[in-house]
């Protein structure tokens, strides 16, 4: 008589064989949504399995850097940070994991989704050797004294290895466009987590994320690669297929996987693309989507984003934003004045101009000016709290009537500040009054961070992030 092999032990078996089946079976213990079984999350599922099973096997690995880049919303978490773990305790209990992201909160969101399904009932009765001696999400540790270690971009590593490295997005939007934030996280994922291998010949390192700098993690391990041998294994798969002299696609033969272009037709269609690519602007989507990312030295604005219109602004309510600067030398910038007023969330700029003067001429100058163009009681000016800025303010609220405040004191540096505007430039929400201003204006913004003096960029900079509203998109895909 046969012997009946009961269900939960075929489907773990399965399991076993397939990380891919793995993933099928566990995705609703963390994700309530019906998925989408795009072709490349059974590729990737494949790729690492082959990972998990040569470290099992303890095998010597070919290459020390696993390098994956995929859009946002393409489940890479779900699979590699969440899911690819466990799966390789099924199959090996005794791996130890490191896993980070860029902060210590998206860390810890990871950690408790991977515990969600380590302590599941599914977990548990397929795969019931595996046990569990800690369930802190932080560090999960199974009965075989191996863990899922949690951590985060800029941490110490003291005294934790690891068979398996799990860097899942080291750098946020952000902190790419600061050179300061991106070398911290370069260093910190080649020196700090490259030094945490059991085993230099067999332990993998498992880089994901959206390129969002030419000089990010991924551009950095590969000039490494290229320059100085470092053994790295690159899977680059941009949402859109761009032409083949072009290719960034790879592997290559990943080519033929796009349907009519694109990599997800369902989830990345041309209108979620089309959404995303006003949402983010051109340096943006050229990174986290196509995996392309631009040379944000080569101009973070352009001069056809900004349109010269004659539009009616006589008894608009004004507002005026400053850039002080400490004295009349010619080294020094300037300080810089831009009037404008807003309008169906558009801000129009009216005026620009730009003085080098001593303090108390720059008091009378800015009485002066802003009466010229157009102040009224219902008003505001707006200076950026550095050089003279403070001081103008005091002295003006003193002396004078006119609504005078200081701007928030700038957090980020100014191409990190620029980049966050720039979408919004992009999508036409900053119009210029036609004047004789125009051309001086654009010069100095789109010459940025070439041009000699930034007073420009930073008025704009600041009139947009105070004025125009934050837009968001409906999350089509998750």
């Amino acid at each position: 008589m046969r012997k009946t092999i009961p269900l939960n032990d075929l489907i773990a078996e399965r399991c076993r064989r397939s990380f891919y089946y793995f993933v099928r079976e566990f995705w609703d213990t963390i994700i309530n949504e019906t998925p989408v079984w795009n072709w490349h999350i059974e590729y990737l599922c494949n790729e690492l399995q082959e990972i998990g099973e040569r470290v099992k096997r303890r095998e010597a690995t070919p290459f020390d850097w696993f390098i994956i880049n995929v859009p946002p919303g393409s489940s890479k978490s779900t699979i590699i940070s969440i899911l690819y773990p466990m799966w390789c305790w099924a199959i090996d209990p005794t791996q130890r994991f490191i896993c980070g992201s860029y902060a210590s909160m998206v860390s810890e969101d990871l950690a408790d989704k991977a515990k969600k399904v380590f302590v599941s009932e599914k977990y548990r009765s397929y795969f019931p050797y595996v046990g569990v001696r800690s369930d802190a999400k932080t560090k999960l540790e199974n009965g075989h004294n191996a863990e899922r270690y949690t951590t985060s971009t800029g941490s110490t590593i003291t005294g934790v290895h690891a068979h398996q490295g799990i860097i899942d997005d080291p750098l946020s939007t952000q902190a790419a466009t600061s050179e300061t934030e991106r070398l911290n996280g370069n260093n910190w994922v080649n020196k700090t987590v490259s030094s945490r291998k059991v085993d230099k010949a067999v332990s993998v390192l498992i880089l994901v994320m959206q390129r969002l700098h030419e000089e990010d993690p991924t551009g950095m391990l590969l000039e490494k690669a290229e320059k100085e041998g470092l053994r790295v294994k690159h899977v680059c798969i941009p949402a859109e297929l761009p032409k083949i002299e072009q290719n960034n696609v790879f592997p290559i033969e990943l080519r033929d996987k796009y349907v009519n272009g694109l990599f997800d037709p369902i989830r990345a269609n041309a209108a979620v693309l089309k959404a995303q690519r006003l949402l983010l602007g051109s340096f943006g989507y050229a990174g986290q989507y196509d995996q392309r990312p631009a040379d944000l030295s080569g101009g973070v604005f352009k001069r056809d984003w900004f349109e010269i219109v004659d539009k009616f602004h006589a008894g608009k309510v004004k507002k005026f934003q400053l850039d002080t600067a400490y004295t009349e030398k010619a080294e020094n910038d300037p300080t810089g004045m831009g009037t404008y007023f807003v309008e169906d969330n558009t801000v129009y700029i009216t005026d620009w101009q730009a003085q080098r003067l001593e303090f108390p001429e720059l008091c009378e100058w800015v009485k002066t000016t802003t009466k010229n163009n157009g102040y009224t009681d219902q008003s505001l000016i707006r200076v950026e709290p550095k050089a003279s800025g403070k001081s103008l303010v005091q002295e003006l609220r003193r002396n004078t009537s006119l609504n005078i405040t200081e701007s928030d004191n700038p957090e980020k540096d100014k191409q990190t500040r620029a980049a966050t505007i720039s979408a919004r430039c992009e999508a036409g929400r900053v119009k210029l009054i036609r004047g004789a201003w125009n051309e001086a204006f654009i010069n100095e913004v789109c010459t940025f961070p070439k041009a000699k003096h930034d007073e420009a960029v930073d008025v704009l900079v600041e009139i947009v992030r105070n004025e125009l509203q934050e837009e968001t998109w409906d999350q089509i895909w998750a």
